[in-house]
């Protein structure tokens, strides 16, 4: 499952070999470093999808955006994303 974050302009991707990706090169770094699969301290089902609740975190102004399924990256997503009981997707 890849993983969509956005705030403004700044979009983030996760990718299926665990980094990141961005339309912003210093954003991808960053992302890498404190939202990396190393950082994610709970056992979990999706890394991914961990991987950009660390990031959300680390980064409040950002919020998930689009989840996207492995096996279905091309079609709408009823899934929906839940912090702190606020919606986030």
């Amino acid at each position: 499952m890849s993983v969509k974050i956005q705030w403004q302009i700044f979009t983030a991707e996760t990718r299926s070999d665990g980094t990141w990706s961005s339309n912003s090169p210093a954003l991808a770094e960053l992302l890498n470093a404190i939202a990396s699969p190393e950082k994610v301290k709970e056992p979990v089902l999706d890394i991914e999808e961990a991987m950009a609740r660390l990031a959300i975190k680390g980064l409040p102004y950002f919020k998930i955006t689009e989840p996207i399924s492995g096996n279905n990256r091309n079609k709408n997503h009823s899934k929906k994303y839940y912090r702190d009981n606020m919606l986030l997707a």
